[in-house]
């Protein structure tokens, strides 16, 4: 193991064999860091969160971070109580910067082989499968649930408690609201089948010269009115 300065390991957590921990890491108490795993500066991992082998985190990353969870009373929004944890199971990469919340009460889950883009935010008690790419600024709210195998573009958004279906693609900036079915390809605001999406986007490319005829023809149709018809 090798263990940069100014690290921060608290008791109870447990380091895996060629674990390397740049400078500046925070490792909160009775965590877990996987064989072969690399921490790079300034990572914090909140208390009992567990990253599994060969696991690469880019500088910057929170992982356990408390989930935005918070219940009305008397008119004053008071904090739920987040005592899930984060699960990152074998081969993940996160990027620099990204926010992994701790879950509620069950686990916020990374599946093996899944790389997390810069500046993702992954919402409390979301799960994502296996081998999924999710890209920069992807946002994905608690309680999502995404398949394996699933890519998301930049800046896509996904909603809180839906489920996004394995081999599922969503390009750049896609808002994706309700249930993916598998093997769907998604674009647009909100998401919609990609062939459905590029129809309306002719279609609205097409709108200033359909305005154009219909003015057209309430001119002539105004001209034949003032003639008393045909």
């Amino acid at each position: 193991v090798r263990i940069g300065p100014h690290v921060v390991v608290s008791d109870g957590s447990a380091i895996g064999a060629d674990v390397i921990i740049h400078a500046n890491v925070v490792i909160g108490g009775d965590c877990a860091i996987g064989d072969g795993s690399i921490l790079y500066a300034n990572v914090s991992v909140r208390e009992r969160c567990k990253i599994g082998q060969r696991v690469i985190v880019q500088p910057g990353a929170v992982i356990g971070s408390d989930g935005f969870g918070f219940i009305l009373i008397n008119g004053k929004h008071q904090k739920s109580p987040q005592v899930g944890i984060v699960l990152i199971e074998d081969d993940v990469e996160i990027g620099a910067n990204v926010c992994i919340d701790r879950g509620t009460i069950r686990d916020t889950v990374i599946g093996s082989g899944t790389k997390l883009d810069n500046l993702v935010h992954v919402g409390h008690n979301v799960q994502i499968g296996r081998d999924c790419l999710i890209c920069g600024q992807v946002g994905i709210a608690g309680s999502a649930r995404i398949g394996d195998r699933v890519v998301l573009g930049g800046q896509c958004g996904v909603n809180d408690n839906i489920f996004v279906g394995d081999d599922v693609i969503a390009g750049g900036g896609t808002l994706i609201l309700t249930n993916a079915p598998a093997g769907r390809v998604l674009l647009g605001y909100p998401a919609l089948k990609m062939d459905t999406h590029i129809e309306l986007q002719k279609a609205l490319r097409r709108l200033p010269r359909l305005a154009l005829r219909v003015a057209s023809l309430e001119a002539s149709l105004k001209e034949v009115n003032a003639k008393g018809g045909p």
